[in-house]
């Protein structure tokens, strides 16, 4: 079983090369990427067969998650998330039981079942701000959990959005960098170590196309933290706003993107499309060390 039992050295482990590559399985209907599994009746055996396909591509990390985080997603109960999710952590647990997984959820009911089911890691998109009990559920079970920032908890609305050159001298990685040493330090006064967190800055939640952009430019000021750093900008809207692009039409962008990230400080990338990530991932390694 694919059980982290030592933090400090899988804490340590994130924080050096290679850089990790997150594979993303959308346990959804209504994912904006559009690869949600749940678009047919067989979506378990279609996850299973997804997380087959990334671990052959090299993913290290798989994150399966029940409900979208889309801008006008309909928000998902309880106990539909349990039933999305449960299932395919124990059926992709059942098949690959050495890989890590991590549970996509801001509900600590949903968290503490799935890593009972199989799961590793707590990917939590409120930055533990949602639900009270998940800062228990990551200390009880001795798991990783990700904090990323978010509208919850956020000092971002300091910013004035319509001062493209943001004359009040606050910058975005500033913010962010503040906001999430400020949730790393609550979650070790309720007693997690520096060992347990992950942080993301959350890139596309309640930013400016402006403000991603420059935060992922400035990622280091977030490594500078101290903890391990997790970027998502997978097929994200700035991409398209940049760019001009679709979704489906994003690789390009999303590998641009984590390219900078990965240079400016970022030790885990999560993606939807893994093989090119791996391949972009090694290049930039292998680059980063020759320097």
């Amino acid at each position: 079983m694919a059980r982290i039992e030592n933090l400090e050295e899988f804490s340590l482990s994130l924080m050096t090369r290679p850089t990790k590559v997150m594979g993303i399985i959308n346990v959804t209907p209504d994912s904006f990427s559009g690869d949600g599994v749940m678009v047919t009746s067989d979506y378990i055996q279609k996850a299973v067969d997804q997380a087959r396909v990334f671990i052959q591509q090299g993913a290290d990390i798989l994150d399966i998650g029940g409900e979208s985080t889309r801008p006008g997603a309909k928000p998902v109960g309880l106990k539909e998330e349990l039933a999305r999710v449960i299932p395919v952590i124990e059926a992709v647990h059942s098949e690959f039981p050495d890989v890590l997984i991590s549970v996509d959820t801001s509900k600590a009911d949903v968290a503490r079942a799935s890593i009972r089911s199989g799961a590793t890691i707590i990917n939590d998109v409120s930055g533990l701000m949602m639900d009270p009990d998940m800062t228990s559920v990551a200390l009880d079970e001795n798991v990783p959990v990700v904090i990323m920032h978010s509208q919850q908890g956020s000092s971002i609305q300091q910013i004035d959005r319509t001062d493209p050159l943001n004359k009040c001298g606050l910058s975005i990685d500033s913010i962010v960098a503040d906001d999430l040493d400020r949730l790393a330090i609550h979650a070790i006064s309720r007693g997690l170590t520096r060992h347990h967190i992950i942080l993301d800055p959350g890139i596309g939640f309640a930013k400016t196309q402006d403000q991603n952009l420059a935060l992922i430019g400035n990622l280091d000021r977030i490594r500078n933290l101290g903890y391990p750093v997790l970027l998502g900008v997978s097929r994200k809207s700035f991409i398209g706003h940049v760019a001009g692009d679709s979704v489906e039409k994003r690789l390009p962008g999303s590998l641009a993107a984590a390219t900078i990230g990965i240079m400016k400080g970022a030790h885990i990338v999560r993606v939807h499309d893994v093989a090119e990530t791996v391949q972009a991932v090694r290049i930039v390694d292998a680059i980063q060390k020759a320097r």
